[in-house]
């Protein structure tokens, strides 16, 4: 009985885990995706760079792995909207291969993501920074160092909301309709709150360690996405599948839902 409980707890974060280090080819397929998301390099060399004291080769090559990095960046941002796909339908192995047929379509749906990441996730973060700057460091005169401790209560509720209005994109509604109509997201969003909730603050935690020795943040970042698509797929597959419920908490009638 003690065994079988302890399978079924965080049944639907172990699985999300399990999918993608199944794949044999999970750590190659996640570097890659680092490289093309965030070059290492301009990790490496940004501080040197934006000091102004590095030496001067660093002040000559910056500049030509940015220009690369801008270029490559949408691929991964593709690739991750493979793996909601899947998550989403229920085929196919959960992480796609990088082919170069494959390309295209990774750039083409990168760019869509970042669309629609621009009012769901960042333009939220920007308003909530902005406000959290203006009360505690302006305000209230607290250090501007501490600014960054206000990022994760925000990030547990946009990276969902974002999650939504992606699966709503892979639903066949418009670019401009899942990246502004909160109202359509926010409905979807509140169907399985608690289990977005649950599976965002995992992934607010795994990123923290995944990013936490800085010169990781491309290959954490690009993990952390394949893993909360993994997980937000099935969950915005079955909130959408679920009835609409009436301010007392029971379903509404099918005559309602109907009209």
């Amino acid at each position: 009985m003690m065994k079988s409980l302890s399978a079924l707890r965080f049944s639907d974060q172990k699985d999300g885990f399990r999918q993608i280090l199944s794949d044999r080819h999970w750590l190659a397929k996640v570097v890659l995706g680092g490289f093309l998301l965030i070059n290492p390099f301009l990790v490496a060399l940004a501080p040197s760079y934006f000091s102004g004291q590095g030496p001067d080769w660093v002040q000559a090559v910056f500049p030509w792995i940015l220009g690369f990095n801008v270029l490559s960046f949408w691929f991964p941002l593709g690739f991750t909207f493979e793996v909601l796909r899947r998550a989403r339908t229920g085929r196919g192995i959960q992480l796609p291969d990088w082919q170069w047929n494959r390309l295209g379509v990774f750039a083409k749906e990168g760019a869509v993501k970042l669309m629609l990441a621009i009012t769901t996730l960042l333009l939220p973060v920007a308003l909530w920074m902005g406000a959290c700057y203006g009360l505690f460091i302006y305000l209230l005169g607290l250090p501007a160092t501490l600014l960054t401790l206000f990022i994760p209560p925000i990030m547990l509720f946009v990276i969902p909301f974002c999650g939504v209005a992606c699966c709503r994109w892979l639903d066949g509604h418009s670019i401009p309709n899942c990246a502004l109509n909160y109202f359509e997201n926010w409905r979807l969003f509140r169907k399985g709150w608690k289990d977005y909730l649950i599976a965002s603050a995992f992934i607010v935690g795994v990123n923290s360690i995944t990013t936490s020795f800085f010169y990781t943040i491309p290959f954490g970042a690009v993990f952390g996405l394949c893993l909360v698509d993994t997980w937000f797929g099935p969950i915005y597959a079955e909130s959408v599948a679920k009835p609409e419920e009436t301010p007392m908490g029971q379903p509404k009638p099918e005559s309602v839902l109907a009209a």
